[in-house]
């Protein structure tokens, strides 16, 4: 058994290179000063991106509902790594914070990408510490030397330890009702490695394994057996009985087409919808009790875009979040006692309330608005009242920002359209200034768009505007109760959902030029993803854009289907791309890049991870040969999104240059000397091409 001296001993020697990943002075910083893209980089984090939160919360509540933990992050691009700490807090007392543990490596998502499993991606994995039956300790997943295990924490922050050994990574542990630990691995992943190891030895068969975009060998067969364990304090493992295996599953398990869930060991909440051959439509709230029938709400405020729900603590009440307003730009609060005809509404915001768990008559949540970032705050469900219970960031306060304002407009398919737009701090009126549209979500915090590489406060800092934009609903949302073969003919046909977007785009700036603020032969644009499809095809089809900035590149003719092997090429075909041996010229002259090299003049930078940068390849090698400024950046052991510190740092500085290059004709303070002199001789090989 460890002692506590030695448990004392390792977390004081964690702490000596992450101090500051807990702020020293909550009150921060007060200085007024432009921000930089170093302090979006080193930003303390709880939680990971909203899109990975999937109605779970990075936030722990005590059994008595009087404390809370959560796990701290902040990112150091000096040396490349994260710092981590788990906190205790009393929301009632919110000036006592108790640090139970430090150290640890980033744990990443894995997730399935079509074919391949296992695969790794940027993003955080969503870490939430979970606390004993009788609230004396926290269990938490953390991750040392490549290797994730359950660790255990006094609540009091007299010590943590490493509970499991597991030769496999712990997927999931839960507490049981008498202070033991049950944990979920995967023992035969390792062998499933092995097994495509093996048969290198003789040569890897190129088959439906194989997507050469995100790999340069076939993924494993994920193996479906799984191993629960039971592990007590003091460390004695054996293996969990089928109660104990059924009790670690529970949480998992949700009702057939529901969409978001919410379970206790009395009754469950789900949001599924009205129709179940279009899982892609709204929801509507359902529950059902042990042994009773199922009750639907019928009220209108049940049904829509939900975006997470939660039983109150007595279980008597079931909690939501909706999306509402204009364009779905707005979330709402509701509480419905089950059997009550209409739920009641609590509030209704702007901002972005995330990953929220009851804590006796209050929702703690985390909050996350677009001039200040993520923080955990207090729902009072009785008023919808909000308080403050920590910041991770005081310092943020001491930046001076733009202005930042909410746009709502419509495109020319009568779909609503809404964008944040930050203006520089130092605008004049009366000035205009160049534009740089960032996308394709603008929700919470405005840091740096899907993805997080382009730095919104930093480039405003710089003298551009920013329209941060929301992605219109897919064209197909026109015509509700359409399968998905309809609903890929309403949005690829023609091109036509690609249309809408670029619509928003347009009408989106021409809103800006009527009110004088910006300059509409200086605008940029960005995108990751989504976003860079939805850019790739403007680029193609309007004139809009002085520069652009993608994170991934492109989606060619020659490459797209066997860079993505033949599972995503079959898919591909669902969504009315023409076959590989199709000559089908009108399908791809207006979205291919390549396709139109030869009048292509438009600036285009492309960072892209080492995964993905072979489907720029066809775009780089094109418009190189055309003459056209194109920039290649491959950044390695990077994946869709990118997670290492230094690397985002790396991305913001660039971003910032280029634009600062072609739009302003200047250079940022943080450009390097080898971009603008290759920039400058691509501008000088453009300017000797004949006009398109």
């Amino acid at each position: 058994m460890i002692s506590l001296a030695a448990i004392v001993l390792a977390t004081t020697s964690a702490r000596a290179s992450c101090e500051d990943v807990v702020p020293a002075d909550p009150a921060g910083a007060r200085d007024s000063r432009d921000i930089e893209p170093i302090d979006l980089a080193r930003l303390r984090d709880i939680g990971p991106g909203a899109v990975t939160f999937l109605n779970r919360s990075p936030i722990g509540v005590s059994p008595d509902g009087k404390q809370i933990a959560f796990q701290a992050r902040r990112a150091d691009p000096g040396t490349n790594s994260h710092c981590h700490a788990v906190l205790v807090i009393e929301p009632d007392a919110p000036a006592k914070q108790i640090v139970v543990d430090r150290g640890g490596e980033l744990i990443r998502v894995h997730f399935q990408r079509g074919p391949l499993s296992n695969y790794p991606s940027g993003e955080p994995q969503l870490i939430t510490p979970i606390w004993s039956p009788d609230g004396r300790h926290i269990g938490f997943l953390k991750r040392i030397a490549g290797r994730t295990q359950v660790w255990v924490a006094a609540a009091d922050g007299s010590g943590s330890r490493q509970l499991t050994h597991a030769d496999a990574d712990v997927e999931a542990f839960d507490w049981t009702s008498d202070g033991a630990i049950l944990f979920r691995t995967r023992p035969q992943r390792r062998e499933a490695l092995q097994a495509i190891d093996d048969e290198g030895g003789s040569g890897l068969v190129f088959d439906e394994r194989w997507s050469p975009l995100a790999r340069n060998r076939p993924s494993h067969r994920e193996p479906t057996a799984t191993l629960v364990e039971r592990i007590d304090l003091i460390g004695q493992v054996r293996p969990a009985d089928g109660d104990e295996r059924e009790a670690l599953g529970r949480h998992e398990a949700v009702p057939e087409g529901a969409i978001w869930t919410a379970a206790s060991p009395i009754a469950v909440a789900w949001i599924a919808p009205d129709d179940p051959s279009s899982p892609w439509n709204d929801g509507r709230l359902r529950v059902r009790r042990t042994g009773r029938q199922q009750i639907t709400c019928t009220a209108a405020a049940c049904a829509g875009q939900f975006t997470a729900l939660w039983w109150s603590r007595d279980e008597r009440e079931v909690w939501f979040l909706r999306r509402t307003g204009w364009g779905n730009s707005q979330i709402s609060l509701y509480s419905w006692q089950p059997g009550h005809s209409s739920p009641r509404h609590l509030l209704t915001t702007r901002d972005e309330l995330l990953g929220c768990r009851p804590a006796r008559t209050r929702l703690v949540c985390a909050l996350e608005q677009s001039a200040r970032p993520r923080r955990i705050v207090s729902v009072d469900t009785k008023t919808g009242e909000i308080s403050e219970i920590f910041d991770p960031n005081p310092e943020f306060a001491g930046f001076r920002l733009g202005p930042v304002e909410r746009l709502q407009w419509t495109n020319d398919r009568g779909i609503e359209i809404y964008g944040d737009l930050v203006l520089p701090p130092t605008r004049k009126p009366g000035e205009r200034v160049p534009l740089i549209i960032v996308q394709y979500r603008t929700r919470g915090f405005l840091r740096g768009g899907t993805g997080d590489e382009y730095p919104i406060f930093a480039l405003a800092a710089q003298g551009f505007a920013v329209l941060s934009l929301e992605r219109p609903d897919y064209v197909s949302s026109l015509t509700p109760g359409t399968n998905f073969a309809e609903r890929a003919k309403l949005n690829y046909g023609g091109w036509a959902d690609r249309r809408s977007v670029l619509s928003a785009y347009a009408t989106g700036v021409a809103l800006l030029d009527r009110r004088g603020l910006i300059d509409p032969a200086r605008v940029g644009i960005t995108g990751l993803s989504d976003g860079s499809v939805s850019a790739q095809f403007a680029l193609v089809n309007s004139s809009l854009f002085a520069a652009a900035a993608l994170s991934g590149c492109c989606e060619e003719p020659k490459t797209l289907a066997p860079l993505l092997g033949l599972t995503g090429s079959a898919r591909l075909r669902t969504y009315l791309y023409p076959a590989y041996t199709e000559d089908k010229p009108e399908f791809w002259e207006p979205y291919s890049i390549a396709t139109n090299a030869k009048r292509f003049r438009t600036p285009l930078l492309v960072q892209s991870s080492d995964d993905e940068y072979l489907a720029s390849l066809e775009t780089f090698t094109s418009l190189r040969e055309a003459g056209a400024p194109i920039d290649l950046i491959v950044f390695p052991d990077e994946h869709h999104t990118k997670w290492q510190p230094a690397h985002r740092l790396a991305v913001y500085r660039r971003n910032i240059a280029w634009f600062s290059f072609w739009l302003k004709g200047s250079s940022s303070p943080d450009a390097m000397p080898s971009d603008l002199g290759r920039w400058a001789t691509l501008r000088s090989a453009s300017r000797r091409q004949p006009a398109p």
